[in-house]
């Protein structure tokens, strides 16, 4: 898919089929460094996110306090004992007790669908259907933003890419992969917490070393007998996706990158552990393997959904070391994927913040 956006004379191209590719074309479209409002808690809060998982899970005082601290911290998709083993759950636990868990209205490509309105809106136009493979199959621009992984951005750019820019885009750690499984379930979930039945999301693993005995056995490219799962009930928040007392629940369960495996066996054997009755209540079921991910969004390889591993090089230094990570090293050509800073998440801001970079390099920010 191609975004192109602004004044003839000064024409962006994105390149890429996701939230980050839109929100850069966005932020083009419609044309500062922003400095932290409270540098000092940010950085007292950047200390505390250096530290493995375990150490800050400890401070909570009760097993399930623990276990609340395990789900969020599992978005790493990673060991959760490594260096800066517990940052992503601390963002996740900030944001989440600040403002909440957002759930888009009609499903996710809501999402997608207001930032396509506000880019045609400021004079874009989005093309679909046309495959890119090479910068030369664009039209001549100024800018260029490839929401794409590190590896396919280099086969894109070609010969034009810096060497040193070739290797770390192809020596880029890809991440676990997950494996998803979509039910629609009579009278939903019958979940022996409460809580959970109020729940839009439900991280499914048991206690906090459980869930880190998962991740670490994904991590090492072995399958879990009992996968972290996370599980999407969101029609509560969002009553018309369901059908009557049949409602949509989809879960994703992390397993090693590109597994061939079947695991939809253990995912129904983690709802009935914590839902017993679950399966007698599933009217339909889809599954879809970490290669049938891909097949649908090749960037999604190996069924990687993060845009590449979470170890403490990639979280501080993604995808590569420069002063400026969403520059290719090619004269107005930017990565803008989850693969830039700061990760992966239906956020947008990799995408913002490669397009902010794109007008530093106009002279326009």
């Amino acid at each position: 898919m191609t975004e192109r956006a602004g004044r003839a004379r000064e024409r962006a191209v994105v390149v890429g089929a996701g939230p980050n590719g839109l929100a850069a074309a966005v932020t083009l479209a419609r044309s500062g460094l922003q400095v932290p409002r409270h540098p000092f808690r940010l950085a007292r809060f950047g200390l505390h996110a250096l530290q493995p998982a375990p150490l800050i899970a400890h401070r909570f005082r009760t097993e399930a306090g623990r276990g609340l601290f395990g789900g969020v911290a599992a978005h790493l998709f990673g060991r959760l004992s490594q260096p800066a083993g517990a940052s992503v759950g601390l963002m996740i636990i900030a944001a989440g007790h600040r403002y909440g868990w957002p759930v888009a209205k009609g499903g996710s490509g809501a999402i997608a669908t207001a930032l396509a309105a506000l880019l045609t809106e400021a004079g874009g136009r989005i093309e679909t259907g046309a495959p890119i493979r090479s910068l030369d199959e664009l039209p001549p621009a100024a800018t260029v933003l490839l929401d794409l992984m590190p590896a396919a951005a280099a086969a894109l750019i070609g010969d034009r890419l810096p060497p040193r820019v070739r290797r770390a885009y192809t020596r880029y750690r890809p991440a676990p992969g997950a494996f998803k499984l979509d039910l629609t379930v009579e009278g939903g979930v019958p979940w022996r917490a409460e809580a959970c039945r109020r729940a839009g999301t439900v991280h499914l693993g048991g206690s906090f070393e459980q869930i880190a005995h998962a991740e670490r056995e994904v991590s090492l490219g072995r399958m879990p007998e009992r996968p972290f799962l996370l599980v999407s009930q969101q029609y509560l928040a969002d009553p018309g996706r369901s059908a009557g007392d049949l409602h949509p629940v989809s879960a994703y369960a992390h397993v090693p990158h590109g597994y061939t495996g079947d695991a939809t066996a253990a995912m129904l054997a983690q709802f009935e552990r914590f839902a017993p009755g679950t399966r007698e209540r599933i009217v339909a079921a889809t599954a879809t393997s970490t290669a049938e991910l891909e097949r649908g969004n090749a960037n999604l390889a190996g069924g990687d959904i993060i845009a590449g591993a979470n170890t403490p090089l990639q979280l501080t230094m993604r995808p590569r070391a420069a002063l400026d990570p969403y520059r290719t090293g090619v004269p107005g050509v930017f990565l803008c994927s989850a693969a830039t800073p700061p990760g992966a998440g239906a956020h947008g801001m990799c995408g913002h913040n490669a397009a902010r970079s794109a007008l530093r390099a106009l002279g326009r920010a």
